[in-house]
């Protein structure tokens, strides 16, 4: 499944130099419900990522996007979009 995860620049960094974000890794099912989340939460970095366990969270949706959860470290991902230039 393809999310949106929404982090910040310092966390941007660790993901690049380890290859994997740390489970639970939480997404949105579009770039547009992840870009209002991140706008909410005061985030700037948007990765696009790929999961196999992912589990439709109770809250944080938005009219734009349903959240997700995925129980496994993710190793495929890439940025798609970075307020403060490339992550």
């Amino acid at each position: 499944m393809k999310l949106y995860h929404v982090t910040t620049q310092k966390k941007a960094r660790l993901y690049n130099q380890t290859g994997h974000i740390i489970s639970p890794v939480r997404g949105f099912t579009t770039l547009l419900g992840a870009m209002a989340w991140a706008l909410k939460v005061n985030r700037t970095v948007i990765y696009e990522i790929e999961c196999n366990k992912a589990y439709k969270l109770p809250d944080h949706h938005n009219k734009y996007g349903e959240a997700w959860w995925n129980d496994e470290n993710v190793t495929n991902f890439k940025c798609v979009f970075s307020a403060d230039g490339d992550a």
